[in-house]
């Protein structure tokens, strides 16, 4: 580890790098910014610090920064590319004193500190240490009592107006000096044609989003809102609803009938067998699993507080008598496969030969070619298809399968970055986003019981050589349910084959993509 500096008078010729941050875009939009690098040119001139001109520039919550892409990239270069990361103010790196503690001390160990520019506060400098330590504490105080007046503010207004506060949905509009909620005409419309169209029961959250110019996710959210069939809302902090009529309750812009319509629909198309617990994140291999039969592999709830996934096609004799597992038996051995990648200085060198020689053979989607294929014979079946037009969308994406593919320009040095940052990426990660990258890695995992048959990567982690990369032997299960599992037990290691890998270590010792 490099030797820190002492005090701010030991900073003189190290490099440094710059942390911004507000709390939303429209705050970066204004002064806040420019006063941090106010504070920041101030300390390189003082100080005599290099300026490396490397800066991370973030808007997002103090209390969540960890999660974000940045902030571990910040982290992954300290000691590499910098040796001080200059802060404008104490509030702007982080308002989560865990967030702040964990971060001085790895930077710290990768031998880089922290300089607040405002009170010339470093980290490494232990005389200022209970300095720093108030400072950090007084961060997440702010910002704990910030969010409790704001709560309360909102509390009173729905109490007072029945209002929920907050930013006006689509089809509605602030007015008055209390900027109270109420039906905009001008933007109704296009919500209640949501409802309309996914009332129909032939459409999906993308279709109705593709007619009328909405993303999918806000469709969702559309759909789920109750202000549009009369009813303002707001949530306790045990996640406990509270709902009252609003004004336009006697004459809604979504009826009741309507209301109901759509709630069903959505309800007869969800996957689980039942609702979610409230605050409970979606499976992390959610669409993900399928046994060796080809049948699907479902969540299915929970059992004794337990996440469990169950096997519902056909009894099948790969399974045995038993049919439903603990869904961590199968993350657990997936998440240590995807963070126990591992790439020394050879890898780098094979990994770079392979990347910068065009494919012979591009990887292709063949799945998602199988899948669509077997999603029109499905819609021609069930009659949503004519012959004519399940044809025609036959020889289209024949045509498609058979087209060259581009051959893709990949940046070896990034996907190197971004393998060695991986573990540290899950570790900051909500579960939303390590499910999307599991989703970037893994296409279709296939099981049979509690053994892993194989795992197909995604063509976006083919072209890159990642599965390549992953070891095909984990820390496993031990074969009883986590409830009762002691915590000290050596898990055995379990074997989960990647497709391609074979091929890809071939080509990355050739230097030649395949």
């Amino acid at each position: 580890m490099k030797r820190l500096p002492r005090s701010v008078e030991g900073l003189r010729g190290l490099r440094a790098a710059r942390w911004i941050r507000e709390s939303t875009e429209r705050q970066t939009d204004r002064f806040g910014p420019d006063a941090q690098r106010e504070q920041q040119d101030r300390a390189i001139e003082r100080w005599g610090l290099a300026d490396t001109g490397r800066t991370w520039q973030v808007a997002h919550s103090g209390r969540t920064i960890a999660s974000t892409a940045q902030f571990a990239d910040m982290l992954a270069a300290a000691g590499v590319e910098y040796d001080v990361l200059l802060v404008g103010y104490v509030s702007r790196f982080a308002r989560d004193l865990r967030t702040a503690v964990n971060a001085r001390h790895e930077l710290h160990q990768a031998g880089a500190a922290l300089l607040f520019c405002d009170e010339r506060v470093l980290s490494s400098d232990e005389d200022a240490w209970e300095h720093w330590a108030r400072e950090a504490v007084e961060a997440e105080a702010y910002s704990r009592r910030l969010a409790k007046r704001v709560r309360e503010g909102y509390e009173a207004k729905f109490r007072r107006l029945g209002d929920q506060g907050g930013q006006a949905p689509l089809g509605f509009r602030r007015v008055g000096g209390d900027r109270r909620l109420e039906v905009d005409p001008d933007t109704i419309a296009v919500p209640v044609a949501a409802f309309e169209r996914y009332a129909t029961g032939a459409v999906s959250y993308a279709e109705v989003g593709e007619a009328l110019g909405l993303e999918a996710g806000s469709v969702r959210e559309i759909l789920r809102n109750p202000v549009y069939n009369g009813w303002v809302r707001r949530y306790r902090r045990s996640a406990v609803e509270e709902r009252k009529p609003a004004p336009w309750r006697d004459a809604p812009p979504v009826s009741d009938e309507l209301w109901e319509r759509v709630q069903e629909l959505r309800a007869r198309r969800t996957r689980t067998s039942g609702p979610r617990a409230a605050g409970r994140p979606r499976p992390l291999l959610s669409g993900l699993l399928r046994c060796s039969c080809d049948a699907a592999i479902h969540s299915n709830g929970t059992h004794r507080d337990e996440p469990m996934i169950i096997h519902r096609g056909p009894g099948c004799e790969r399974w045995g008598d038993r049919l439903t597992y603990p869904s961590g038996i199968y993350e657990d051995a997936i998440a240590a496969q995807l963070t126990g990648i591992t790439i020394d200085d050879a890898d780098v060198a094979a990994l770079v030969r392979m990347l910068s020689t065009p494919p012979a053979t591009p990887v292709r989607g063949r799945v998602s070619h199988e899948r669509r294929r077997r999603d029109l014979a499905l819609a021609h079946a069930d009659g949503k298809l004519t012959d004519e037009e399940y044809l025609e969308a036959r020889r289209q994406l024949d045509r498609e399968t058979e087209a060259p593919a581009v051959h893709e320009t990949i940046d070896a040095a990034a996907v190197v970055r971004w393998v060695r940052d991986l573990p540290r990426l899950w570790e900051y990660a909500d579960p939303d986003q390590r499910r999307e990258l599991v989703n970037l890695v893994y296409d279709r995992i296939v099981i049979e019981g509690t053994r892993f048959v194989e795992v197909v990567p995604t063509p976006y982690a083919m072209a890159r050589g990642l599965p390549a990369l992953l070891p095909d032997r984990v820390r496993g299960w031990n074969g009883e349910p986590r409830r009762v599992r002691p915590t000290t037990i050596n898990h055995p290691r379990i074997v989960i084959p990647v497709r391609g890998r074979r091929q890809l270590l071939a080509a990355m010792r050739s230097g030649r993509a395949s």
